[in-house]
């Protein structure tokens, strides 16, 4: 009997970190020898990093782009000119013909020099036509898409919609007509809206019997298509210039050739394809600027603190700057390695740790740029333009702590995600029939690693917690149904940030086990004992004991009851 997914990002048969840690076993043997790039495939990304490097310092002023919010057109011509809005894509196809590992990369260089066009890249190769492309069949369809790449157009994704990218459902109509369909709806937060030529627009199209159910669908659409407006273009406290908008479309006319039809539903907003997509793409527009900047802010800790001294003693030899140095680096570490897993390639699933990287890598660079904010202080604070002006170096910590903030929003709020993450994922193992709980673990191996004693401790403590996330998820799912446990929102968000906690130690500590040298011990030894101290506090937080009422006093103020207002009003009242 084929044997079935337990979820819509389980590949039955194919091993997968996170499945087995959700299922309480340490899969040592999956993750080690942790994967390296091969040579030929490295010194190929190494190509189009320097080439890219070379482009974007000769013709892309990061200042300009941040001042004027807005990218050159004839620098976007160029990069579509260049393949570099064809990452995947063969040569003959006007693309650079990267592997994942390479589009990842060249998409981090980018954004080590400029976030808003690493975005303009990340959109295409993520959620673009670029991205369409390999999962579309022979047909007008691809052929219309194979074009749009050979020309080097920019396109995007239109799904979020003003109700909330979060419903389920999409309000823009598709109605069938005799030759196709005519999109009607509106559509916010548009990356690459303001500038594409060709769109993925969602929509749904309505039953076509009384006892039918409406069906999401992926509709191409080209902007110069007539009913097809620009509606205005966002300004976010981050990401200036990278070009967003929010679009309308009215009676648009789609052929029925330009329609994507799928033959499964996910049981999500998305659609199979769009899934699938936004899932790996969190990989190029979220997990490579975070890395960007989380080594930046690395780079600019060491020129802030190596030449300073405070009261005779120079600054790097106080303990606490030590730490705050140490655990960015160690943060990064874990950034770098949590990315490099996700895209190796190998005979596993890895659409579960791409889901978890875009919260692990904001969430992460997020830490390493607060960090590196107190340890310049005020002049962290303090604008590029405002240090330039004094003649100190101009270190725009500024703004990539507004740029870094937004990836923690893009692509779904973090909470959120850890929540939908549990109730799609972790949940889908234990129900119906929960698993019978395992026996206490063995951590004897853990000894007979290529680890440091102290990582071995560590890595034996992952183990002992991997066996503790399970016997909790065991329980509670037989103390409460799937749809009791689903409404413990706060709980399942601890539970699955305690997972991927979990999952970026082993990957960690299986890459400090494979590579050479004390640096990789090292970093691993200060990300996992600082993990520790995170994990406690996700645990209080998953026990749910003797919580607040957090309803009652919700629901007093928003029924505006007056000694609720006078809390920030300040006024008193009698009662």
């Amino acid at each position: 009997m084929e044997a079935r997914a337990k979820n819509v990002l389980n590949v039955p048969g194919i091993p997968s970190l996170l499945e087995e840690l959700a299922n309480g076993r340490l899969p040592w043997n999956v993750i080690t020898p942790f994967p390296n790039q091969d040579d030929t495939d490295l010194h190929e990304g190494d190509r189009a990093v320097a080439e890219l490097s070379r482009l974007l310092t000769e013709q892309a002023d990061p200042e300009a782009i941040e001042r004027t919010a807005r990218i050159p057109e004839d620098l976007l011509a160029e990069l579509g000119k260049g393949g570099w809005l064809a990452l995947a894509r063969p040569p003959e196809s006007g693309g650079r013909g990267l592997s994942a590992r390479n589009v990842f990369r060249v998409i981090h260089a980018a954004a080590s020099w400029s976030v808003p066009i690493a975005q303009v890249m990340a959109v295409q190769a993520a959620i673009g036509v670029d991205a369409l492309l390999p999962v579309v069949a022979d047909g007008p369809l691809r052929d219309h898409l194979r074009a749009r790449v050979a020309e080097g157009v920019v396109s995007g994704s239109a799904d979020t919609e003003p109700g909330g990218a979060a419903n389920q459902g999409r309000d823009t109509t598709a109605t069938p007509v005799a030759d196709g369909y005519l999109l009607n709806g509106e559509k916010i937060h548009i990356g690459n809206g303001p500038v594409a030529r060709t769109l993925i627009v969602s929509a749904t199209v309505p039953a076509q019997t009384p006892d039918g159910t409406p069906t999401r669908r992926l509709f191409l659409v080209d902007t110069d298509s007539p009913g097809f407006r620009l509606g205005t273009t966002h300004e976010f406290m981050g990401l200036h210039g990278f070009p967003i908008a929010a679009l309308g479309f009215t009676d648009v006319h789609v052929p029925v050739e330009h329609v994507l039809r799928e033959a499964t539903d996910t049981g999500t907003r998305l659609t199979p394809t769009l899934l699938q997509l936004v899932v790996t793409g969190r990989m190029y527009l979220i997990a490579a600027p975070s890395l960007a900047i989380a080594r930046r802010c690395t780079q600019w800790a060491r020129e802030f603190t190596g030449p300073r001294v405070i009261d005779g003693r120079p600054l790097a030899a106080y303990d606490l700057v030590q730490r705050l140095i140490a655990e960015n680096l160690a943060d990064t570490f874990a950034i770098d390695t949590v990315a490099r897993w996700a895209l190796h390639g190998g005979p596993v699933n890895p659409l579960l740790e791409q889901m978890a990287a875009k919260n692990i890598a904001s969430v992460t660079c997020w830490r390493v740029l607060d960090r590196t904010m107190s340890l310049l202080a005020g002049e962290g604070f303090e604008t590029a333009a405002s240090k330039a002006a004094r003649g100190a170096p101009p270190l725009p910590l500024e703004r990539a702590y507004r740029d870094a903030r937004g990836f923690r929003i893009s692509g779904g709020v973090d909470f959120l995600l850890d929540y939908w993450a549990s109730v799609m994922f972790t949940l889908s193992h234990y129900y119906p029939e929960p698993p019978e709980a395992e026996p206490e673990p063995d951590v004897s191996w853990c000894a007979t690693t290529a680890l440091t004693a102290r990582n071995q401790e560590h890595l034996a403590e992952v183990a002992r917690q991997v066996h503790r996330f399970s016997r909790t998820v065991h329980a509670l799912s037989r103390k409460h149904s799937r749809a009791e446990l689903a409404g413990q929102q706060a709980r399942l968000v601890a539970l699955n940030r305690v997972l991927d906690d979990l999952a970026t130690c082993a990957l960690v500590l299986s890459r400090a086990a494979s590579e050479s040298g004390d640096e990789p011990q090292e970093l691993a030894d200060v990300y996992c004992a600082a993990t520790r101290l995170r994990l406690a506090g996700h645990w209080l937080a998953a026990a749910e004991a003797d919580a607040p009422d957090h309803a009652a006093v919700t629901a007093r103020w928003l029924s505006q009851d007056l000694p609720g207002q006078d809390l920030v009003s300040g006024r008193e009242t009698s009662r």
